[in-house]
């Protein structure tokens, strides 16, 4: 009886203690103390009192730790201090690419010269210029002028810079850096450009046209744009055609003007246009074209190959 007494008191006794637990917990130990070297302790320890001192200490523990770096920062953003901020977004920039998105963004709400604020690594350089490209910031080209002037500039970058300016019909600054880092491996806005035709083979060197003779091709897929100054120009057109089949054979427009269309087969001759660039337009598209033929007989074949063209004042 005694015995069965003892058991069920031990019993209680565990319950008893087990809904204590429960109710209170565990006694909670001081994670700086019992830990004092590890920074993530006192990250949360800072968070948990927003406790500058504890944020410092953790900086002190871990200056090559993106994620305790940003939880500074982020402390420093809270108070609405982005020049407090702004070492440690510095130093997550030069350790890794993971939080660019959250440092561009916080640099972006600083108040400070973004040119400042350029990351010395290029590729994250590349990086802030891309993220104000996306947000159409109007720093955008103090920026890409201080990355061109201080960094060896990446030529994707430069591309889609000229395409960027160009877009947004900053023509000249966008020839501007064309001039100074073309050719690209990939074409801009002012390079020749071809957009692929199910119907037409084109190859570069000399440009050639070949004409499948299956379809009435609609074609008008290649393409430059060049800059130029207001006045008056001529565009030559050094070319030949093979056997160009139907009523509308392929021609060269530039601006509004163009050349008469090749027919047939024409031995390599030089033809000529002239236009005019007015104020406020630099802008002249050089397209070769092909209209569609209202005839029966309109699926046109054949050969046009383009040697050369040029535009001169005249």
């Amino acid at each position: 009886m005694k015995r069965l007494a003892g058991l069920l008191f031990s019993t209680l006794s565990i319950a008893a203690a087990a809904a204590i637990f429960f109710i209170v917990g565990p006694d909670k130990p001081d994670d700086t103390t019992t830990d004092p070297l590890n920074p993530f302790r006192w990250a949360d320890a800072a968070e948990a009192e927003n406790s500058e001192e504890k944020f410092l200490k953790a900086a002190r523990l871990a200056p090559h730790q993106p994620a305790i770096l940003i939880r500074v920062a982020n402390f420093y953003v809270g108070r609405d201090d982005y020049r407090g901020a702004i070492p440690y977004l510095r130093r997550v920039l030069s350790l890794t690419q993971a939080y660019n998105g959250i440092v561009f963004n916080y640099y972006l709400r600083a108040g400070v010269p973004l040119a400042t604020l350029i990351p010395e690594e290029p590729k994250q350089s590349a990086a802030f210029l891309y993220h104000l490209m996306s947000n159409r910031h109007p720093d955008a080209p103090t920026v890409w002028q201080a990355i061109d002037k201080s960094t060896k500039v990446d030529p994707d970058l430069a591309r889609n810079w000229v395409n960027y300016q160009f877009s947004n019909h900053r023509y000249i600054d966008a020839h501007t850096v064309w001039k100074k880092y073309a050719p690209f491996a990939e074409p801009s806005l002012l390079d020749w450009r071809y957009t692929p035709h199910d119907h037409v083979e084109v190859t570069r060197d000399p440009l050639t046209l070949r004409f499948d003779g299956t379809f009435n091709s609609d074609f008008r897929h290649v393409t430059r744009n060049y800059i130029l100054p207001p006045g008056r120009y001529r565009l030559h057109v050094d070319w030949e055609s093979e056997r160009i089949s139907t009523n509308e054979g392929p021609f060269v427009q530039v601006a509004d003007q163009a050349l008469p269309a090749l027919l047939g087969t024409n031995a390599r001759i030089t033809n000529h246009v002239d236009f005019v660039i007015s104020p406020g337009n630099p802008v002249a598209p050089v397209t070769v074209i092909r209209r569609p033929s209202m005839k029966f007989d309109n699926k046109i074949q054949g050969v046009l190959i383009i040697h050369k063209i040029e535009i001169t004042p005249y």
